[in-house]
């Protein structure tokens, strides 16, 4: 799989992680399918509020308000535009998914919501404006596996 981040998602990003400073901060992804495996972030939403020091989980329903508003934007074309999966920032931490995290992810995908895959998008700000990041893929009856990034 191949994600894309376009430069005006790298911009949301990197302001809200500034702002929140060593606390974890995070939300979801919602994407455009723009080739076979390849997939834009459109748009994500932003919590920040929930987040620690070491940990982050996100407010269900905040997000599902921001999911529904892509989906009413977008004119319900899922076959286009959809959930792509989860991210949020290690301040304090490598980009690399922690086993809470990956418990997460695979209870997403195995779990009764529907999620047949959903990407892990882990990032964090190295120096002042540069983002390092990584994104890994989790597909239900499969673990996780690594997910390429490109910043456009």
């Amino acid at each position: 799989m191949h994600l894309l981040v376009p430069k005006s998602i790298q911009r949301r990003l990197k302001r809200h992680m500034f702002f929140a400073g060593r606390r974890e901060i995070g939300g979801i992804l919602m994407g455009e399918m723009v080739g076979d495996q390849r997939f834009r972030i459109a748009d994500i939403s932003v919590d920040t509020v929930s987040g620690s020091l070491a940990h982050f989980v996100r407010d269900a329903e905040h997000h599902e308000r921001e999911l529904r508003a892509f989906f009413e934007r977008t004119g319900a074309d899922y076959k286009r535009f959809n959930y792509l999966g989860e991210w949020h920032s290690h301040p304090s931490f490598e980009v690399t998914p922690s086993g809470p995290d990956i418990r997460a992810m695979r209870n997403l995908v195995e779990g009764t919501r529907g999620v047949d895959f959903a990407v892990l998008f882990i990032n964090r700000l190295k120096r002042v404006w540069q983002m390092e990041a990584s994104a890994t893929l989790f597909v239900r009856g499969y673990g996780g596996c690594h997910a390429e990034v490109e910043f456009e």
